[in-house]
């Protein structure tokens, strides 16, 4: 299943175990318009998708997921694409499920993935989870689900009214505040929990004190 006005946007660090995974899961699934964000990768991530072909952009260094998916926004918007659908590259997030979001795409409404079963995800991650999703329900008067969940799609309408300041995980919180703040409404989907031996991105301590310095700046925006 497929969709010309949807770009699915795939930021990547260091993600030479699993972008050949992800791109096969992409054919399989029939997704055509796709585009992988190579944020300063250290390892061959850079090289595997010269090698095979998988259309891309580079960073010349390490800037962060929130400035890998506006990259990715940058050259949806210049190649006239409306939507774009962010997935994480370390497999957590199966492309099986991108069709759904598909189906229940709105204007001005942002789908954001809602992990149901938590009993694969480790127990520091569900407590981070729980308590970012119930402070920025608080802030965005809104029941948000799984806030921290990357797998989304999002109108682009949204970027070309709203600047976004975050350029790490950081921004993903950001987006929902400011969006809600601009009158788009958040639904959820449902999706798999899947957690297997890949290494997050996150390095727990030091973004969750950015988010909480994000947190307590939101309210002077």
């Amino acid at each position: 299943m497929s969709d010309s006005s949807i770009l699915v946007v795939v930021p990547v660090f260091n993600g030479e175990q699993s972008i050949l995974k992800l791109h096969a899961a992409f054919i399989e699934t029939n997704i055509r318009h796709f585009l992988f964000i190579d944020d300063g990768s250290l390892d061959a991530t850079a090289q595997i998708l010269n090698d095979n072909g998988i259309p891309h952009l580079s960073h010349e260094s390490n800037l962060g997921k929130g400035a890998a998916i506006r990259s990715g926004v940058n050259w949806a918007i210049e190649n006239n694409f409306h939507w774009i659908l962010t997935l994480d590259a370390d497999q957590q997030h199966p492309p099986s499920s991108i069709p759904a979001f598909m189906k229940r795409k709105k204007d001005g409404v942002i789908l954001t993935g809602h992990r149901t079963d938590l009993k694969s995800m480790p127990l520091s991650r569900v407590f981070s989870n729980r308590s970012t999703s119930f402070l920025l329900s608080i802030r965005t008067n809104r029941c948000l689900r799984d806030s921290q969940c990357g797998f989304r799609l999002i109108p682009l309408s949204l970027f070309e009214k709203i600047e976004f300041q975050q350029n790490g995980f950081q921004f993903e919180s950001e987006l929902l505040i400011k969006a809600s703040m601009s009158g788009y409404s958040i639904e959820h989907v449902k999706i798999p929990t899947v957690y297997g031996l890949e290494k997050s991105a996150m390095r727990n301590i030091r973004d969750t004190l950015k988010f909480a310095a994000m947190y307590f700046k939101c309210y002077l925006w």
